[in-house]
């Protein structure tokens, strides 16, 4: 007699063994050109997600130069600078809506709150 909670070993009479690996998405296995076609389309629209596409004001666009010219970096740095630190100059709750992994980003400077009596 078999234990039922022995899940490895297979039955003698009747058993039957699963097959090895991932059980297929569709009704059969992949191919490679259908599993690499299916991974370039998901890396893709990864890519799109991640990206974001935006129109400046001409006002926005010289202050955006401006801290390009003082912090010596890229547009993309100068940009990711400046939304930290919009988040940062928050005040209340909403600050912490935006939360980084950044150790700078989450020390907070501001004095403690007073207690309502």
């Amino acid at each position: 007699m078999r234990d039922p909670c022995d899940h490895y070993t297979i039955d003698l009479i009747g058993g039957s063994r699963a097959k090895p690996g991932r059980k297929p998405l569709g009704e059969r296995a992949m191919t490679a050109a259908e599993r690499k076609r299916r991974s370039r389309e998901l890396r893709r629209n990864r890519l799109q997600e991640l990206s974001v596409t935006v129109e400046l004001s001409r006002d926005a666009q010289k202050a955006l130069d401006k801290m390009i010219e003082w912090w010596g970096v890229s547009k993309k740095e100068a940009i990711n600078r400046a939304m930290l630190i919009a988040c940062q100059s928050q005040t209340g709750r909403t600050g912490l809506l935006f939360a980084s992994d950044d150790p700078a980003f989450l020390a907070e400077d501001r004095p403690p709150r007073k207690r309502r009596s």
